[in-house]
């Protein structure tokens, strides 16, 4: 029991720190004689740190806030079909350090010999305390991938490879999920306790944070947001979906449809700044994608009754693209009379999806801290 107490302390100072150690034992309703104790050991093992002296915000008193070690690092990986995107972060998931690492083969082991290249490259400047690997798929024990339908992996004991090839304790997320603890501890989500993340690019992903957990699918068979059916008579996904969120948003998708439309081949980016130019056909394209956004966030919000929703993903320069498109897709099955949703763009690169894995590295370093108490005094007999 007080070693979990004292992992709770080390969460809370690492997610809101620095804090002082008043504030640390409101924020989880102990008394200060007993956060005092459950720090000792933390400071002592130097996974927190004293700050300098300042006036505690509870009691003015001058005492000195915990704030989490700087010297720690950790290493996340983003597994994508043609690459690996690597960072060195701190304890706040702040980047020090980063590498990509081209991939031939997404068969496991060229996947995890590939992962243990880049992260001994990494590891040989940095001593890091351990390592999470974010890709496409599905783990319920943070060890196994149990399915990924993008790498075409059925129970590949990912992380015990991983581990054994670097000698850093792993653990493996789904990205998408991944990408939600970064957020939610040290991105936008931060300081929220009910938000949901929608993820444009390559793919379609969405998760919830709810009571200020991170919403789980137990089960890998459960469709997800990417084939949530947005207009029964619109195009089809790859997977031969009528309308899904897939076929209106992924940049495939999307690429294809104006491609076809000038009668060359175009990518994401030159559709982007094509529609902004007003080319007719990639102002359609992009102005139907834009609303389509705007259904699914709609429709995200009614289901959930979530009103803030973080928008991401290496494909959401969409929503900038054309804002009034996805304004009027919202409105299109909204209520008017409904609250409004608050929606915020955080514009990212392959490596913010690294970062997720450093995050779920550091989550569960924190879990799995071994905090070690002073034994306690024996009382004196006369």
């Amino acid at each position: 029991m007080a070693i979990e107490s004292a992992r709770a302390t080390a969460r809370e100072v690492v997610k809101n720190g620095p804090l002082s150690r008043s504030e640390v034992a409101r924020r989880l309703d102990l008394s200060p004689a007993s956060l005092t104790r459950l720090a000792k050991p933390l400071v002592d093992s130097g996974l927190l740190v004293e700050g300098e002296p300042q006036a505690d915000p509870v009691h003015g008193r001058i005492a000195r806030p915990l704030d989490v070690s700087t010297e720690l690092r950790f290493l996340g990986v983003k597994v994508n079909l043609d690459v690996l995107y690597a960072v060195v972060t701190n304890a706040r998931a702040e980047i020090v350090e980063r590498a990509t690492l081209p991939l031939t083969s997404t068969d496991p082991e060229s996947v995890a010999a590939a992962i243990a290249e880049i992260a001994g490259s990494l590891a040989a400047h940095e001593t890091v305390e351990s390592m999470g690997v974010a890709l496409g798929g599905h783990s319920l024990d943070g060890q196994t991938v149990g399915v990924s339908r993008s790498l075409d992996w059925h129970d590949v004991p990912l992380a015990s490879t991983v581990a054994a090839a670097t000698g850093l304790r792993t653990v493996v997320e789904n990205d998408v999920l991944s990408l939600t603890q970064a957020q939610h501890w040290f991105g936008m989500g931060r300081g929220h306790t009910d938000f949901a993340l929608i993820t444009v690019g390559l793919g379609i992903g969405c998760a919830l944070v709810i009571h200020d957990r991170v919403v789980r699918r137990e089960d890998p068979n459960t469709p997800t947001a990417g084939h949530f059916v947005i207009d029964r008579t619109g195009p089809l996904c790859v997977d031969g979906h009528r309308g899904c969120a897939m076929a209106y948003l992924s940049s495939g998708s999307i690429c294809q449809s104006v491609s076809m439309g000038l009668g060359r081949v175009v990518g994401y980016d030159e559709v982007l700044a094509l529609a902004s130019a007003n080319d007719p056909v990639a102002s359609r394209v992009v102005t139907e994608s834009a609303e389509a956004l705007g259904r699914l966030i709609s429709s995200v919000s009614m289901l959930t009754g979530i009103q803030d929703v973080l928008l991401s993903g290496e494909g959401i320069a969409l929503a900038t693209t054309a804002p009034d498109a996805v304004a009027a897709g919202i409105a299109v099955d909204r209520p008017v009379w409904a609250r409004p949703i608050a929606t915020r763009i955080e514009p990212m690169d392959f490596y913010e999806w690294a970062r997720g894995g450093a995050v779920v590295a550091i989550q569960d370093y924190l879990d799995t801290y071994p905090v070690e108490f002073a034994p306690a005094r024996k009382a004196a007999t006369a």
